[in-house]
């Protein structure tokens, strides 16, 4: 223990210390989890469109109402780095106390004038989908950060036009603008003419092959996926915000992997979708206190914790057991059961026996079982009502051990007290 405790004191609490001050990850994170609605709402008129029962289908193309249905996912998802780059900007903006709705703005107007653009015949200008969804996730995120430190820096620096006493905020706020985003325009203007007269043609083409590309096939292996859960697991039984800490990191190679399987361009079953639908861990910890356990504190925690364990939330069992700095619940919590159950999904998903996910996002608070339906796949509610057994099985003995150790206390404290 002490030789874990010197660990955390040198090297995690320092890691956790620099992500949760690094206001630009944390803008990133923010930014994602603030646009999470969008992917949800595009996922469920995904999920209307393709109901997987024939006649529904067979009906919806027939009738013509498919591409009516689509409508809503082809606004969401397929613009979603134009809402990323908006919302990213604004989150930094406000943690520095500044104007986020004009930061926000500023950067979709600049993430819009690096993106690549045709003009017809007749003068319309167009974008294509393929730049403002997913694919363009890293420009818009670099675009975004960079805007905002910019914006923020001329606030601070007072580099802006300042309005009157008496004129309203709100268009004191407009002017307040005006220099930085006249100057960041001609900034990103010439980074666009210079990457159209390279062979990339753009700077998302650069950005996608030799930074987002490398990424996702690093984050979206099994071997970096495991190793990322692994690691959030690990942070938490510090104590620390496993989720909220990597959510920078992983969110936006994850989101991009399911955008793409819902696309039909991979079969790569990693994601933010798998992230969500391993999580009955906690409902199986429940259970194993509720059942096999002798001990007042484990009983009463298990009661306590089943009803957000059923929604996946899982902080009464992490604090209330604890696991945190527990020795006992280091292996089950962080090692064994994330990487059995994570791999109990993935081979399920990658052998055939269970239907892929396709991509579309479920809310986290989705309860265990209902989540596999509500995606339209029965198989994944009866794999997650197998991975319950499953994970009880994992956990039992530890918690054996440990529910013994606290019922000898228990007793010890009785004996004492008479």
């Amino acid at each position: 223990m002490d030789k874990l405790n010197s660990l955390v004191e040198k090297i995690l609490l320092p890691f956790s210390a620099w992500v949760n001050n690094n206001k630009s990850l944390q803008a990133v994170s923010k930014g994602f989890m603030s646009i999470l609605p969008v992917t949800i709402i595009s996922s469920l008129f995904y999920l209307i469109a393709n109901f997987p029962i024939t006649a529904w289908t067979n009906y919806l193309a027939s009738s013509g109402l498919d591409r009516y249905i689509l409508i809503p996912y082809n606004v969401t998802m397929s613009l979603f780095a134009i809402y990323a780059a908006f919302s990213i900007s604004y989150a930094y903006a406000v943690s520095e106390n500044e104007d986020g709705l004009s930061s926000g703005i500023l950067s979709l107007i600049n993430f819009l004038i690096v993106t690549p653009y045709m003009i017809d015949e007749a003068g319309s200008l167009t974008y294509s989908f393929d730049w403002l969804g997913c694919k363009g996730l890293f420009v818009a995120m670099i675009v975004a950060v960079v805007t905002a430190k910019v914006f923020v820096l001329f606030q601070k620096k007072g580099w802006v036009i300042r309005m009157p006493e008496g004129v309203p905020p709100f268009v004191g706020k407009s002017f307040a603008s005006l220099i930085p985003g006249f100057l960041m325009a001609l900034v990103f203007m010439f980074v666009a003419i210079i990457f159209a007269k390279t062979s990339f043609g753009s700077v998302h083409q650069l950005i996608y092959t030799y930074l987002q590309t490398p990424l996702t096939n690093i984050g979206g292996s099994l071997p970096g996926y495991l190793f990322m859960q692994v690691f959030i697991q690990f942070l938490w039984w510090f104590g620390i915000h496993g989720f909220n800490v990597c959510a920078g990191i992983f969110m936006p190679i994850y989101l991009s992997i399911d955008a793409a399987r819902l696309a039909g361009e991979t079969t790569n079953p990693i994601g933010m979708s798998l992230m969500t639908v391993v999580g009955q861990s906690t409902v199986a910890v429940c259970l194993v206190m509720l059942l096999f356990c002798k001990s007042r504190q484990l009983k009463e925690i298990g009661k306590v914790a089943m009803p957000a364990a059923l929604f996946n939330i899982g902080e009464p069992v992490v604090f209330g057991v604890p696991n945190v700095l527990n020795p006992y619940m280091f292996l089950p919590s962080v090692i064994i059961v994330p990487l059995v159950t994570n791999l109990f999904f993935y081979l399920g998903f990658v052998s055939g026996i269970v239907t892929p996910l396709s991509g579309a996002q479920v809310s986290m608070q989705v309860p265990v079982v209902l989540y596999g339906l509500v995606q339209g796949n029965w198989m994944v509610a009866i794999w997650q009502l197998i991975a319950i057994p499953l994970a009880m099985v994992l956990y039992l003995p530890f918690y054996k051990m440990y529910d013994k150790k606290l019922l000898a206390e228990e007793q010890e404290r009785e004996s004492a007290a008479a």
